[in-house]
């Protein structure tokens, strides 16, 4: 029987690759970047790598060697790019606090040179002169200008839409007083303000119907699209708040001192969240109180902050709005304003600004701020008893840092007050009432931090309820809500002892708009009428004549 011997397989015969040109460049990015890792690949010809090399996957083949070359070249750079940013700005921050001098702490008072406060509201002399109603007062805010400007506005976006809107400043306030009204009495639904039968209710619904507030609210537009800066978050509400601003701060009381700090616009919808305030989900608002909770000055919270300030002065988002605020305050002259503030804005920097312009400053600090200012440390001060207080003055800016220990451990930073006159507090510890001491500082920042938040409590009783779907229509109530809160505490200064509550307030504006509305209306429905009846009478009176003739 004959053997057969298989044939001899030999290796694999595959098409030689001319891959010269592509090792050359490969090792060229190695020699152009050795410390990039990877460029610390071994990287050989073509020839040896696993895979089909035939004539038909050389295209594919060639098509990913490119697009590796590609890929390695670009996040090389961009990896480059980084490493220079980022040692850009540690250069940039070390050569910053390199020229910033070391600090001069000496336990001592402060010894605050600032003018003493001399001002005299003429502005307020004349409303309790003028003695202005409740409707009077609220449109100090929401004035003519103001009106104008939304009736303008509605009527071009609602052309823009090719709806004949032609809505009139008496119907806007009209709108106005059914929102004034869904704060005091509420309804589930919008629509049932024209269903129950009560005083209120036919009030609406003989002021206006249900349909035209729809439309006329649904179009309610406060800019032009055509010219909206795409920078600005509210560019759709700019024009109102700027107004809203100039009018807050031309009737503001002229006060000495001045809580700055951030609320909240309730809004479910937003992803801002702000931890212990009344309201914790919403649109966060930047405002400026006096310490009876008159808001002064305020500005919608964005990523890209629209106040303008000295960037050389490096003090962050919180000491740019308080220094903005500052200036506000400064356009109605050059007074020794006292701002007070937290520690989120609070720093040394910001405080020895404020002082150059002439402004005194008071708020709680943190203790990454306090620029190395050797106080007993927060641990050691809890072991003491309660009145215990350190503090150091700077001695080339008269800065003082002052820490106390009473119900808890604050330390505060000031450019206007120290220590002296200090002053005793009540205090109650294991069923035991005792004295202990309070720094002047400690009393003054607890006198005045209650400015914004006896704002919330007033514009919380009786909030605008009513709401529509545009996502800023929420800001317009609160704008509302603010301007309403600022007319009742001008009322309240210039009529004490004989000031209405908030309640009846509000209640005088927003029946004093629908009723002045359903007056018009009903003029308008007699002229019509009158109207036709001489028109009917006319023709009457031409058939008969005609008749006599014949």
């Amino acid at each position: 029987m004959a053997t057969t011997t298989p044939p001899s397989v030999g290796p694999p015969c595959y098409t030689s690759v001319h891959t010269d040109k592509t090792v050359a460049h490969l090792n060229t990015l190695k020699d152009r970047h050795p410390g990039d890792l990877w460029a610390q690949m071994h990287i050989s010809s073509l020839e040896y790598a696993a895979g089909d090399m035939m004539r038909k996957g050389r295209k594919k083949d060639k098509a990913r060697v490119s697009e590796l070359l590609q890929g390695l070249a670009f996040s090389g750079d961009s990896d480059v790019e980084e490493d220079n940013k980022l040692e850009a700005y540690h250069a940039q921050k070390k050569l910053r606090l390199s020229n910033v001098p070391e600090k001069n702490w000496t336990k001592r008072d402060i010894k605050p040179n600032f003018p003493s406060w001399l001002a005299l509201d003429s502005g307020l002399l004349n409303l309790k002169n003028e003695k202005l109603n409740p409707v009077e007062l609220f449109e100090l805010f929401f004035d003519d200008e103001v009106f104008n400007l939304i009736v303008n506005e509605t009527n071009n976006y609602a052309s823009q839409k090719n709806v004949n809107l032609e809505v009139t400043v008496q119907e806007v306030r009209c709108v106005f007083g059914i929102l004034l009204l869904s704060g005091f009495v509420r309804r589930p639904r919008r629509g049932m303000y024209w269903e129950i039968s009560d005083a209120d209710q036919n009030l609406v619904r003989d002021a206006i119907r249900r349909d035209r507030f729809e439309l006329i609210f649904s179009y309610l537009h406060f800019a032009d699209n055509s010219h909206l800066d795409q920078k600005d978050k509210f560019t759709k509400l700019r024009p109102l708040i700027k107004q809203m601003n100039r009018n807050f701060l031309l009737y503001a009381p002229l006060e000495e001192y001045y809580y700055f700090d951030k609320t909240m616009c309730e809004c479910f919808d937003s992803d801002q969240f702000l931890n212990g305030k009344p309201i914790r989900i919403g649109y966060k608002i930047w405002c400026g109180t006096t310490t009876q909770g008159y808001l002064v000055w305020f500005e919608p919270y964005q990523e890209e902050s629209m106040v303008t300030v000295d960037k050389d002065l490096d003090l962050g988002l919180g000491g740019n709005l308080v220094m903005h605020f500052a200036d506000v305050l400064l356009e109605r002259g050059q007074y020794p304003y006292h701002l007070c503030f937290d520690s989120f804005f609070t720093s040394v920097k910001l405080v020895s600004a404020l002082k150059k312009k002439g402004v005194r400053a008071t708020g709680t600090i943190r203790e990454n701020r306090t620029e190395k200012c050797p106080l007993m440390n927060v641990e050691h001060m809890r072991k003491m008893k309660k009145g215990y207080f350190d503090f150091r003055v700077e001695e080339n800016e008269e800065v003082i840092l002052c820490r106390w220990h009473g119900d808890g451990i604050i330390s505060l930073c000031s450019n206007a007050v120290g220590i002296e006159p200090a002053s005793e507090l009540s205090c109650s510890d294991e069923e035991e009432i005792h004295q202990i001491a309070q720094p002047s500082i400690v009393k003054l920042y607890g006198e005045c931090r209650e400015g914004v938040s006896k704002m919330d409590q007033i514009i919380s009783k009786y909030r605008v309820r009513v709401r529509n779907k545009k996502w800023y229509s929420v800001l317009v109530s609160y704008i509302i809500d603010v301007a309403m809160n600022n007319a009742w505490q001008l009322h309240r200064t210039c009529n004490p002892g004989t000031s209405l509550d908030l309640l009846d307030f509000r209640k005088y504006v927003a029946h004093f708009y629908l009723e002045h509305n359903n007056e018009i209306v009903s003029l308008i429905f007699l002229w019509r009428f009158c109207f036709k009846c001489m028109h009917c009478h006319s023709n009457h009176r031409m058939v008969a004549e005609s008749t006599v003739k014949n």
